[in-house]
């Protein structure tokens, strides 16, 4: 596939230019919807308006990425290009949503804080070992493979996280 002349949708794939930080550009991906999150909690976004502002970050960012996917995989050479990191976005938002917070951490930002970082590496760990059926869904082509094997790691760290909250936290 030849190199697009169009450059401007490399700014939409890489999340503003935060898909070109190194080292790890998923982990860094993933900052910026782990922050929206972390907001919502200070900020005491209720639910459903909390998981429905997520579900808009997912399904506009997995559009984009579904659009755009064949133009990344062509721009950057690569069938799933680290600097994408609409994945991310979608991936992290989905590994959050209908989340119960404990009640212990409502009103404290240090501990919706911690919250937030422990939900973040659940995330990226569900997503670097790409535990099935995320190994199978990256092989699909362009946008779809970049995008769905982020959501089943989604998926099963939200699974992960709602056992985890539900035992131990609640």
């Amino acid at each position: 596939m030849p190199v697009p002349q169009d450059k401007w949708p490399r700014w939409i794939v890489t999340g503003g230019g935060v898909g070109f930080l190194k080292p790890a550009p998923g982990s860094w991906g993933t900052i910026p919807p782990a922050t929206l999150y972390c907001l919502m909690l200070w900020y005491n976004f209720p639910e459903p308006w909390r998981s429905l502002v997520l579900m808009s970050v997912a399904l506009v960012t997995g559009i984009l990425l579904i659009a755009y996917g064949k133009w990344a995989c062509a721009y950057f050479r690569k069938p799933d290009p680290g600097q994408v990191i609409l994945d991310e976005y979608a991936g992290f938002a989905v590994a959050v949503m209908f989340l119960p917070i404990p009640s212990a951490y409502q009103d404290n930002w240090a501990y919706l804080w911690l919250f937030t970082v422990g939900l973040y590496i659940l995330f990226r760990a569900t997503d670097t070992l790409k535990i099935p059926p995320g190994n199978y869904l990256e092989r699909l082509p362009y946008g779809w493979g970049i995008l769905l094997d982020d959501i089943a790691a989604g998926l099963q760290a939200n699974l992960i996280a709602q056992v985890v909250i539900r035992l131990w936290l609640l």
